[in-house]
């Protein structure tokens, strides 16, 4: 068992280097409206990303991918701490845009109207790449913004959740005690 200051002196310098690019980034994508250029991904491609996992959680009333910025999230990611898996995302990217061609002859996957979208992926759920997109797009919608995903915390207003990272005993029913009530 490691105590807490061995812990983070073996384990918390590596992490924290990795992660300032990404706060880095994440601080440049909050600071305004300004969306930032694509590190990776072509245009195509990021239109690819977005329609796709804006149709995994759409916008309605509620904030969805789109809001949370999401392709934006892949594509840093790409970029940095999950740079080992642009190339097989990309061409996983590829060929799914070869399944939408096949059935849908010169278009890609953003060209297509939302119902043909949505009908597509019904037909495909199953696919590799589309289960890769159902992931990564719950995590680039809800997790911290400070890792560059969920843009102004969109994720959390669909959730209802408020960030505030730090939480107070007594937390609940089982800690009645220390608060005095049976």
């Amino acid at each position: 068992m490691l105590d807490r200051r061995t812990f983070l002196a073996a384990f918390g310098v590596l992490p924290t280097a990795a992660m300032a690019g990404s706060l880095r980034h994440a601080a440049d994508v909050a600071r305004g409206s300004q969306q930032p250029s694509w590190q990776v991904l072509s245009a195509e491609q990021a239109a690819d990303l977005d329609a796709l996992s804006s149709q995994i959680i759409p916008s309605d009333d509620a904030p969805g991918a789109r809001e949370a910025r999401v392709v934006h999230f892949i594509d840093h990611s790409l970029a940095t701490w999950n740079s080992g898996a642009r190339e097989p995302t990309l061409a996983a990217l590829g060929e799914f845009n070869a399944l939408v061609a096949q059935r849908h002859p010169g278009k890609r996957f953003a060209q297509l109207s939302p119902d043909e979208q949505l009908a597509f992926l019904r037909a495909n759920e199953q696919h590799g790449f589309f289960q890769q997109m159902v992931a990564t797009t719950r995590i680039g919608t809800f997790a911290n913004p400070l890792w560059g995903s969920n843009h102004d915390g969109a994720g959390y207003r669909l959730l209802g959740f408020e960030p505030r990272f730090f939480w107070e005993p007594p937390f609940g029913f089982y800690d009645a005690e220390a608060r005095g009530t049976p």
